[in-house]
């Protein structure tokens, strides 16, 4: 019985536990216009590390495009992923500061049975770089 007990007790927790999502990935956003084009790439590597472009191709514009990079550190807290930047991660390149900055992540709950598509997402919901709040990245 002890032994059926302890059998039953470990399906149920490798069932619970394989659940969790994968969180790293790359994720997008992108927005065309009328006189232009801009968006943001984050890829949030395994090991705990990020990188972000932000890119702006505006029409008529001095210059003609704009690019952003940076890079840090993130991790996961229940479903908010928080990133942080030290100095070593900025340079002539990578100057954007993704420090303070807060995203939720969103994916389709495990106990949704229905057959419908939902795209895995980071949208950014605190940020000192304003443009950057209310951003909704989906992975690709």
């Amino acid at each position: 019985m002890k032994q059926l007990l302890f059998f039953g007790l470990i399906m149920f927790q490798s069932i619970a536990f394989s659940q969790i999502e994968m969180v790293p990935g790359t994720y997008q956003f992108s927005f065309e216009g009328s006189n232009g084009t801009f968006g943001e790439t984050i890829i949030l590597h395994p090991n705990g590390s990020f990188n972000i472009h932000s890119v702006k191709k505006l029409d008529g514009s001095n210059p003609p495009e704009i690019n952003a990079y940076g890079r840090g550190t993130w991790k996961l807290d229940k479903k908010i992923v928080y990133f942080t930047a030290t100095d070593a991660d900025f340079d002539a390149k990578f100057n954007l500061n993704l420090n303070h900055t807060q995203a939720r992540f969103h994916t389709k709950s495990h106990r949704d049975t229905t057959n419908r598509e939902m795209a895995t997402t980071i949208q950014i919901i605190k940020s000192d770089i304003s443009w950057l709040v209310g951003r909704k990245l989906i992975k690709q």
